[in-house]
């Protein structure tokens, strides 16, 4: 259980920061991005669900998207959490033990 995670847009950093504080699980997608330095950035997280919504709408435009589905930082209860489905937008939650993809963003 981790709590206090949002879904609306800007509140993927918090929500990242609140999973790492909350769960010492190596190889979650929260730490994953947490953990990213890419191209010269080590400031990545995983977006909450409204953000990944918001990828989703824009993937054509952003691009590196497989039709796969996405873990969001942003619960759906203490077992569950969102997730995003990039081959037709569908959002449905799981449980947070599962196997997804992770995208991770720098800024929203």
């Amino acid at each position: 259980t981790i709590g206090g995670t949002s879904t609306a847009l800007g509140t993927g950093a918090a929500n990242t920061a609140v999973i790492i504080a909350g769960c010492s699980t190596a190889g979650i997608a929260a730490r994953i991005c947490n953990d990213l330095s890419l191209n010269g950035y080590d400031d990545w997280y995983l977006p909450s669900k409204d953000e990944l919504n918001k990828l989703y709408l824009n993937s054509a435009a952003i691009g590196g998207f497989a039709s796969v589905w996405y873990w969001s930082s942003s619960e759906y209860s203490s077992y569950d959490a969102w997730l995003q489905y990039f081959s037709y937008g569908f959002q449905y939650y799981n449980y947070k033990y599962a196997t997804y993809y992770v995208r991770a963003v720098r800024a929203f």
